[in-house]
């Protein structure tokens, strides 16, 4: 296959500044970016979407990043302007928190962690090793292991019983992890620049720059150099390798160009794959049958690998994604693309006369029909109110839903209602689900009073973590917007309103009702504030309020009394004794949770993984009053 074939590159997309090096999280879910300036980013491989807030290492470029094995750390080092980086730096993967700074002493130039994610080993000047507990950010007895040369590459085995370290002008050593001694030495009289293993741990790769720039291949068992090599030619150096997960295809970024070789042969699979602003890292996915690269303009592309191991054009986009290739001028347009994706189109099989004349109900961004498949099966279609226009920005917001869409229709899980399909319905995108009869949550607990409301609220809080770990933020959890299926499993619906309402069209309060549920909103959305994941927990924290009690929030108060309470009281709804009482094994801790959830600081608020897990202790036995004795109560 040729790759210079131009329509490899249309569905390209942007982050937001220039890339100086990235790293996939090793379940695949997530990219670290490191950009100029020293800046950070973590984005989401499904959606695109900017998971973390910015963080700032110390240093302005990045010469390390990279995630742990466990995908819970992620490891950084960056030069100044004017010096070489001399501390390694170890940041929560999950909330983006700083955990260390670890001073090297001398410049540092490589750093990897450990199988085991326990280490943190660099090297660099200093002729040394230097091994870091990431629990302690301390230094193991074991620590430094003098090499006796300055190092500039290691690479840990994914068996986690070797480490590879390339150092001095012309040789790779290979290291005993369990004592730390020395096992072999790999010299061949060529530089060796890059180091690493193949992941059935067998070979190790180096790249070696003589007058023949080439990959060579070592035996880890022998210490013995293979036949093969990976040709690189004088063009530059390797700058990024990455393995398939079966070991058959290795692929690295050579003079700013894709290549691709097989590792059997050595032999390149296909011509080079070039980039406009030249490509500068890459990585497989851990299912082998994707590739994500990236260029220093910040350019990102993925493929998909079929069977055959051609590399299809990428598959996804980001929140900012600008393609130019890909033209999406109508609402058909919309379908076409996202059908090629995956995203099933159900024109045919609905059956639009059973959809009755008026919408069974409207919400913010557009209204819902029940109608029937051609089969006569049940469906809920739900209509986006999506403005086509002439002008650029119409169409770049049509790109942007699309892209929304997109990522909804990847959702699965059992507590989050599935996307069937899209239709055009009626002259609009029309998303297509199953119709659940139970109705909502509210219907649903006053047509069964007793529905075990501990259950539905940990299962809509493991909805909502899922599509959290999505990358995909909910915007508008409520009752109303959890549905119960016919065999009495929340589901949440509604998802992603708050992202595609950018790009909908904007109607009267007189037309549909307002985007903000007041009852469930946290307080910086009344002050101009974005939806987020922590709105989302204020959220859901309502919502369980709402489960428990069989009430909406703040039932005696008027959407104008709740706004006032909320932004200028800082005040968060009384304790329903009836429901929670003080007075019972669980309710204490079921309230103190709910109140944290609803703090007017949303970094004071727990993540929903914290929530889910507090909850999966809380139960309706838990929650019923005990008997107190009053001569047992202490009096002042």
């Amino acid at each position: 296959m040729d790759y210079s074939d131009t329509s490899l590159s249309a569905t390209s997309w942007k982050t937001a500044d220039e890339v100086t090096l990235a790293a996939l999280s090793p379940d695949g879910t997530r990219l670290a970016i490191g950009h100029g300036e020293g800046r950070l980013t973590v984005y989401s491989t499904e959606t695109g979407r900017q998971l973390l807030n910015t963080m700032f290492v110390s240093g302005l470029y990045f010469i390390i990043l990279g995630f742990s094995p466990n995908n819970r750390l992620i490891g950084t080092a960056a030069e100044a302007r004017t010096a070489p980086a001399t501390n390694v730096e170890i940041w929560d993967a999950k909330t983006g928190r700083r955990c260390f700074n670890l001073s090297h002493g001398e410049y540092v130039f490589t750093a990897t962690f450990s199988c085991d994610s326990c280490l943190l080993i660099s090297g660099g000047y200093e002729r040394a090793l230097r091994l870091w507990d990431t629990n302690t950010g301390k230094q193991t007895t074991a620590s430094p292991v003098d090499v006796g040369k300055r190092i500039w590459s290691i690479s840990c085995s994914p068996d986690g019983t070797k480490l590879a370290v390339a150092c001095g002008k012309d040789m790779t050593e290979i290291y005993d992890t369990s004592n730390w001694q020395r096992l072999h030495s790999l010299e061949d009289g060529s530089y060796h620049s890059f180091v690493s293993f193949s992941p059935n741990s067998r070979y190790i790769f180096i790249n070696s720059i003589s007058d023949n720039k080439h990959i060579t291949v070592w035996d880890t068992t022998t210490a013995e150099k293979l036949d093969i090599r990976l040709d690189v030619t004088a063009e530059g150096n390797v700058e990024s390798l990455s393995f398939s997960p079966d070991s058959h295809v290795v692929a690295g970024i050579v003079a700013g160009t894709i290549r691709i070789w097989d590792v059997g042969t050595g032999a390149l699979r296909y011509n080079p794959i070039d980039s406009p602003m030249g490509y500068k890292w890459i990585w497989h996915f851990p299912d082998g049958r994707r590739l994500i690269a990236g260029s220093t303009d910040g350019t990102v592309q993925i493929w998909e690998v079929q069977d055959d191991n051609e590399y299809l054009q990428p598959q996804i986009q980001s929140q900012k994604p600008e393609p130019e290739s890909i033209v999406i001028k109508t609402l058909q347009d919309v379908i076409f693309h996202l059908r090629l994706r995956g995203c099933p189109d159900m024109t045919t099989q609905l059956d639009p006369s059973t959809g009755g004349e008026y919408p069974i109900s409207s919400g913010g961004f557009g209204d819902i029909y029940r109608c029937k498949l051609t089969n006569g099966t049940e469906v809920a279609v739900k209509t986006v109110r999506l403005y086509v226009g002439s002008v650029d920005q119409d169409k770049k917001h049509l790109k942007h839903a699309a892209q929304e869409l997109y990522a909804w229709s990847k959702c699965k899980h059992v507590n989050v209602q599935p996307l069937l399909g899209l239709t055009m319905f009626r002259g609009q995108i029309g998303m297509v689900a199953e119709w659940e009869s139970n109705g909502s949550m509210p219907e649903y607990i006053e047509r069964h009073p007793g529905a075990d409301r501990c259950i539905l609220s940990t299962s809509i809080t493991e909805g909502l973590l899922y599509l959290h770990k999505s990358g995909v933020v909910h915007g508008d959890l409520k009752g109303a917007n959890v549905l119960i299926s016919k065999e009495g499993v929340p589901r949440l619906a509604d998802f992603g309103n708050a992202k595609l309402q950018e790009y909908t069209m904007k109607f009267t309060k007189s037309s549909t009702k307002e985007t903000v549920s007041s009852r469930w909103a946290a307080p910086e959305l009344f002050e101009g504030g974005w939806c987020t994941f922590k709105t989302d927990v204020y959220a859901l924290g309502m919502t369980i309020l709402e489960a428990i009690t069989g009430n909406m929030p703040w039932p005696d108060l008027s959407e104008r009394s709740v706004i006032f309470a909320v932004t200028i009281k800082k005040a968060h709804p009384e304790r329903p004794e009836a429901h929670i009482p003080t007075y019972s094994e669980r309710g204490d801790i079921l309230w103190s949770l709910l109140k944290e959830c609803w703090e007017s600081d949303p970094e004071s608020r727990p993540d929903v993984e914290q929530v889910r897990n507090i909850m999966k202790t809380v139960t309706s036995e838990g929650l019923r009053s005990i008997e107190v004795d009053m001569n047992d109560m202490e009096v002042d």
